[in-house]
């Protein structure tokens, strides 16, 4: 495909990717090989790597250039550079270890490792990063027989449950982009350039089920305005100039008067150019004049200046600050949502009840809670813990789960505590509050831990815990020690993965309009010939009615769903200003859609749809089901809008000459009667005036 459509191919093989994926992409039964300690000097980590990228090779030997496919480079590893020093000796033994492994493969394409600080033999250290340029001039010093390349160029960045979305403006995008060519690097990528959706249980620890990244295409595949404009725009000068950029050596920089921030790269000779002109300036736009012409140079920007062969003046093509007409009209097209009405049968809703399991249901027994992936293998995100206890609570006190992760749900007597959830990839205490009222000498106290995504990048994943870790205090007393039973799953009835129940089980009932007890499910019947009437339709389920659990279309995980608030404007800085100058971080500046649900629409593929489709709602805390809708996805074309413009234009149009037409036939018709009286008048025919009845 790739081929087909004129693109070339650099495969990141890895293994690890990293990606905000469940272990950075390493599978589960990884953990469970004999010493295995992942990303270092480890031989059985690194047998089953080599064993991994050799089958890659061998698959995709027959895409190389020589057998005319589009393959132009492969990676080995990720990201390295920011764990190697972690591992000390053993971690330089690794890098050196991944180089040696893929030159040994012979293949005709070279590789790369992205984010590789430290040098290794045979292969190209490449740059992800906001902003890459700063690299430029060490690289090549360093590098001098090497490309230089930048693998992730970051237009956005992904999203966490409770947060405000992410934003980067066009403007500091291109000008990242256009800085870099200009200061000489030679190969740019976008990470991510069209956003995904972690399906299933793949994303890592908090982060959306949505991966969307505000790339320049959106996860449902339509472009995202104005990114993908502007950006084009500037490829497109770029690609009509490479000439310019590949076949001449990096110029020196050439001061533009006499503020250090601006300066000419110039691609060419005094006949014939492109020229780079840059303003790194945060906050003052600089007027220069260069080549016998004034240019204003915005803030933070790059302008890129074309001289041809023969011309006296050069011409400006394109500048990262300023946005043309198209651009600027797309900024009032924002991709959307709209609902779809009639597919959801609200009238026909089942559902479930997930009661706390028995005792007897338990299998797994302890004298203290175990680690939960241990349990569990990560088949599912559920694990219960339980035990019996001598009742020390006297009157009011706290249930205190120490180092736990990610989220508890706490019960005494199956009566509900409530939820605690902690943040990102750290644990968390989770206290909560126990009533008056347990009189019994004895109480139950049963947890549900879940987790909310793996780790993705951090030392020593093949280690990562999560679960009740720490000491459980109730009322006071130490409770950690004693019979604990376990049980994986939500209920004793699944059997290694968390899919809802058949539609036809006995145990499924009528929806009577409540919202119901915590862990229930909801079977909700789709009008699937309506929904694929559209080919082209990009879909979505609107859950904003509910408030947190597992969704399904048939037999098909479309993930996590949690309906958290994100910060208000007025409580979070990140959310207050949005400036394209100076350097950008997501976690300072440009927060979007603050004080709105982090994820409201989850991604429903047209493929997973049948004529009898079930969507399956598990909510763990409490929603309406009847109010969840179907949405599809939409970003009208400008010219579309405009197309509809005109055509309102014209029934505008008609329907003032409708009016005009009406006015001027009463309006003649009114001129003929005051003529009629001015006559009757002269003639001595006088109206007689109807009189009032009193």
């Amino acid at each position: 495909m790739s081929r087909d459509n004129g693109l070339f191919v650099m495969l990141r093989i890895g293994p690890y990717v990293c990606s905000e994926w469940n272990f950075g992409g390493f599978p589960q039964w990884l953990r469970h090989e004999p010493d295995v300690v992942f990303r270092t000097y480890s031989k059985s980590f690194m047998d089953n790597m080599r064993r991994f990228v050799g089958k890659v090779v061998s698959v995709t030997r027959k895409y190389m250039p020589e057998y005319g496919g589009p393959i132009i480079g492969m990676q080995i590893e990720n990201e390295y550079g920011d764990h190697q020093w972690e591992f000390g000796e053993d971690g330089n033994r690794y890098a050196d270890w991944c180089g040696d492994t893929a030159q040994s493969f012979n293949i005709t394409v070279p590789w790369i490792m992205c984010r590789q600080y430290y040098p290794v033999a045979g292969v190209i250290p490449t740059q992800n990063d906001f902003y890459c340029d700063q690299y430029l001039d060490r690289y090549h010093e360093q590098y001098p027989q090497f490309p230089d390349m930048w693998t992730e160029m970051w237009p956005g960045w992904f999203q966490r449950w409770g947060e405000a979305a992410p934003y980067r403006p066009i403007e500091d995008i291109s000008y990242a982009v256009a800085k870099w060519f200009a200061y000489g690097g030679t190969y740019v990528s976008y990470y991510m350039y069209q956003g995904g959706t972690n399906f299933g249980r793949t994303s890592g620890p908090f982060i959306l089920t949505s991966y969307d990244y505000d790339g320049f295409i959106d996860e449902y595949g339509l472009e995202n305005w104005p990114k993908y404009l502007h950006l084009r725009e500037l490829h497109r000068v770029l690609l009509d100039n490479a000439q310019f950029i590949t076949g001449n050596p990096v110029p020196e920089p050439q001061p533009l008067g006499k503020r250090q921030e601006t300066s000419a790269r110039v691609y060419g000779n005094g006949d014939e150019y492109l020229a780079f002109l840059v303003n790194t300036a945060e906050r003052s736009n600089i007027t220069v004049v260069f080549d016998q012409v004034e240019i204003d140079l915005h803030r933070w920007s790059v302008t890129l200046v074309r001289k041809r062969r023969g011309e006296r003046y050069p011409t400006v093509l394109y500048n990262t600050a300023t946005l043309s007409p198209d651009v600027r009209r797309a900024q009032a097209h924002p991709s959307g949502f709209e609902t779809i009405g009639g597919v959801v049968e609200t009238e026909s809703i089942r559902e479930l009840s997930i009661g706390i399991p028995r005792s007897s249901d338990m299998h797994v027994h302890a004298t203290q809670p175990l680690e939960h992936i241990s349990v569990t293998d990560d088949w599912t995100d559920y694990l219960w813990y339980r035990t019996t206890v001598s009742n020390p609570c006297s009157d009011a006190g706290q249930l205190v789960l120490k180092d736990a992760g990610d989220v508890a749900y706490a019960f005494i007597d199956d009566r509900a505590l409530g939820m605690r959830h902690g943040r990102q990839d750290s644990l968390a205490t989770f206290t909560f509050d126990v009533p008056k009222g347990f009189k019994n000498d004895t109480v139950t106290v049963s947890i549900l831990s879940q987790t909310m995504g793996m780790a993705h990048n951090q030392q020593h994943m093949e280690s990562y815990a999560r679960g009740l870790l720490g000491s459980v205090t109730l009322c006071g007393r130490d409770i950690t020690e004693g019979k604990w039973l376990m049980m994986s799953g939500l209920s004793s009835k699944s059997k290694d993965q968390e899919a809802p129940p058949a539609i036809d089980s006995a145990h499924w009932t009528s929806y009577r309009g409540k919202s119901g007890s915590h862990f229930r499910w909801y079977a909700i019947k789709l009008d699937a010939d309506k929904l694929l009437a559209d080919s082209d339709a990009r879909l979505a389920v609107d859950l904003s009615s509910m408030s947190k659990g597992q969704l399904w279309i048939n037999q098909h995980h479309l993930g996590r769903y949690w309906l958290r608030l994100a910060p208000s404007k007025q409580d979070y800085s990140p959310c207050q200003h949005c400036e394209y100058g100076g350097w950008f971080w997501p976690d300072s500046t440009c927060r979007q859609k603050c004080g709105e649900i982090s994820q409201r629409y989850y991604h429903l593929p047209c493929s997973y749809l049948t004529a009898s489709s079930y969507l399956y709602v598990m909510e763990e805390i409490g929603g309406r089901p009847e109010n969840n809708a179907i949405a599809k996805r939409v970003s009208r074309l400008p010219e579309e809008e405009e197309e509809e413009r005109g055509e309102w234009k014209d029934v505008l149009c008609r329907v003032v000459l409708a009016v005009c037409a009406a006015a001027a036939l009463l309006g003649l018709g009114a001129a003929a009667r005051m003529l009629y009286d001015q006559y009757a008048a002269r003639r001595g025919y006088l109206r007689i005036e109807e009189e009032e009845e009193e």
